[in-house]
């Protein structure tokens, strides 16, 4: 065993001792957290660091910082091998010319490993210093300025202890003044969690960098030699293509947080650098799709901050959608597969009720879905569907109105069964008000919804959820990914359609990559390997299955082995069948050793149905909860 393994081992039982000899040394407990004194107990596990940069100060005008790095636990960090610093100032706005937003300028950074071009001291307690190796006035040419809010970065981790334990990469960030007093203004403007909301554990520089505080030190015009690498310019552009959103929908990014001083900045402080960026077709300075100007002193003349925020808003819209509700209100089927299905219409801000939907002018689209068997998920290949803004209501007054969709099938087994009814539609507004439709009219499409029906009623038993609204509104936004026209329920409504039913071209190279059943064509999508999606980019990390699959009735992330019973084999185009776990899997497992593995374990690939589902599958054995490689614990799921 290495001395190294056996202090890692034997850490907590050394303590005593180690004390034990400081003290017979005659050293001094001291104040915890003061330089050179003891600290509290030293850290035993690390998943998680914490650095606080206790001061920043100039001596002999040059920067010296203090700090202390934590686990999880709070306790000290003793031992760390490296660190960077990285020092920054913020010129505030109007500085540079009239209109100019506030700028960052980057004085320089410094890395102490096994080498510090300055002093870097560790006092063996958790508390560190770093002195650089130069003044700060003069630094990559830059100039103190007096009064200006000034940036000291610390980036610990990406290395080990000499333990051998691992350190996690963390960044921290300090604003401070030369005098010593606080900040007077800043340019808190997004949060690496917004990022996050998409990204997930966002990183860049090979893993160094995680916090917007620290992008913008050094993505500004005193160091990178490109502007379109600076970096309000770089994140907009890069977002262009291949943004889950609509780009007009500013505060996807710019969220309304408390926590960001400056978060209004986006439409409070219109600049050329800024606008120009996703307004591409704007060339500024050669009156281009705007009236020429050679500098940022008269944005705000026309782009004041309520016409900006307005212009890229969706708050009218909202208005107006606020204003319909369409709810399914009872249903049953017969044993023709007919369905009887009573909906309301009203005006949930008023209380009001409305007509059926083929009276109503502002309607400009509404149907109702239905499919059959939820133990089979699902016995109709395409739902039957009825649109009410074309049809007669059978029965109904007063808002509620009864109609009737034919031709569900019942296979044998679903006779008592569960259905769901999805509806969707769109609407037609003026600004914020309904009105009706025609030319040059907007037809918002509505929040689809869905609920569960039986032979006899609805009911508060449905499908098992696999993925949320809430989890693809992540990136898509609160069900604006809207498919075929007005389908926005991604939770419920889109696998009335794309179930098990559809086939995948079975001489495809991988048939899962071909299929519409929503299963294969969600995975298949945000891998790139759908055909015509092939540039598309997962925003996350593939294997992180929680960005988009949500936890079960038993508080169990979804992705968990064994499958639900009701889940079906996946069909191919001549007949054959790919059993439903081998399926799934070989849709991001598809390299030839993993497809030999699972047909080693009973998978059954290109089969007859009756092997497909002969329940040969024996993944669950070892990839199921609590299996030794438990699809849970091998996937990076955060």
């Amino acid at each position: 065993m290495s001395s190294n393994s056996f202090i890692s081992r034997h850490r907590a039982s050394l303590l005593p001792l180690l004390a034990l000899c400081l003290s017979a040394c005659g050293g001094s407990d001291g104040k915890d957290g003061e330089p050179g004194a003891p600290a509290g107990d030293p850290a035993i596990s690390i998943d998680s660091l914490t650095i606080d940069i206790n001061s920043v100060k100039l001596t002999d005008g040059i920067p010296e910082v203090n700090f202390s790095v934590h686990n999880q636990d709070d306790e000290a960090v003793i031992g760390i091998p490296s660190a960077r610093f990285i020092a920054a100032q913020l010129l505030p706005q109007g500085y540079t010319n009239a209109g100019d937003a506030s700028q960052w300028q980057h004085f320089g950074a410094e890395t102490c490993d096994a080498n510090c071009p300055g002093i870097f001291t560790d006092f063996k307690n958790g508390s560190y210093s770093y002195k650089f190796s130069t003044v700060l006035d003069g630094m990559n040419g830059q100039s103190l300025v007096a009064g200006a809010t000034e940036r000291m970065i610390v980036k610990v981790g990406g290395d080990n202890l000499a333990d051998g334990t691992a350190l996690p990469v963390t960044n921290q960030h300090l604003d401070w003044t030369v005098a010593g007093n606080d900040p007077v203004y800043g340019r808190e403007i997004v949060s690496i969690e917004a990022c996050n909301g998409c990204h997930t554990d966002l990183a860049f520089h090979r893993g160094n960098y995680n916090q917007t505080q620290t992008c913008v030190s050094c993505h500004n015009l005193t160091r990178v030699s490109d502007p379109a690498h600076v970096f309000a310019p770089m994140i907009h552009n890069k977002h262009l293509e291949g943004f889950p959103r609509s780009l007009s929908d500013c505060q996807v990014c710019h969220k309304d947080n408390d926590m960001l001083a400056e978060r209004d900045n986006w439409h409070t402080v219109p600049t050329m650098e800024a606008c120009g960026s996703c307004h591409t077709d704007i060339d500024f300075v050669a009156g281009t799709g705007h009236p020429a100007q050679a500098n940022n002193a008269n944005c705000v003349a026309c782009h004041n901050a309520e016409w900006t925020a307005e212009v890229h808003s969706d708050a009218d819209r909202q208005m107006a959608l606020a204003q319909f509700q369409a709810d399914i209100t009872s249903a049953s089927m017969d044993d023709s597969g007919t369905v009887t299905v009573a909906v309301k219409l009203s005006n949930p801000q008023t209380g009001e009720v409305f007509g059926a939907a083929n009276t109503l002018s502002f309607v400009s689209d509404l149907r109702i879905y239905a499919n059959w068997g939820l133990s089979v998920d699902y016995t109709n290949r395409s739902a039957r569907n009825i649109r009410l803004h074309e049809v007669e209501p059978i029965s109904g007054s007063n808002g509620s109105f009864t109609y009737q969709i034919t031709g569900l099938t019942i296979l044998p087994g679903t006779e008592v069964d569960l259905g769901t009814l999805a509806i969707q539609g769109r609407i037609c507004a003026g600004g914020a008000s309904l009105t009706a439709c025609g030319d040059n009219v907007d037809a918002l499409p509505i929040k689809a919804s869905h609920v569960s029906f039986s032979n006899t009623a609805l009911s508060a038993k449905g499908r098992r959820t696999i993925v949320a609204n809430d989890s693809c509104g992540n990136c898509h936004g609160d069900q604006q990914l809207t498919i075929h026209g007005a389908r926005n329920d991604l939770e419920g409504q889109c696998q009335l359609c794309h179930n098990h039913n559809r086939t995948a071209d079975a001489t495809a190279a991988n048939p899962s990559h071909t299929s519409v059943d929503f299963k294969q064509l969600i995975h298949a999508l945000h891998g790139g390997k759908f055909e015509g999606f092939e540039e598309l980019h997962f925003p996350s990390e593939l294997g992180n299955c929680a960005t988009c699959h949500v936890n079960n009735d038993s508080g169990v992330l979804s992705i968990a082995l064994p499958l639900a019973k009701e889940v079906q084999p996946l069909a191919l185009s001549d007949g054959s069948f790919t059993s439903a776990t081998a399926a799934i899997c070989s849709n991001c497992h598809e390299d030839e050793q993993t497809h030999n593995h699972m047909i080693q374990q009973g998978a059954a690939f290109a089969a007859s149905l009756a092997d497909a589902t002969a329940g040969t599958e024996s993944c669950a054995t070892c990839h199921g909860q609590g299996g030794p490689v438990d699809v849970l614990k091998v996937h990076p799921i955060r």
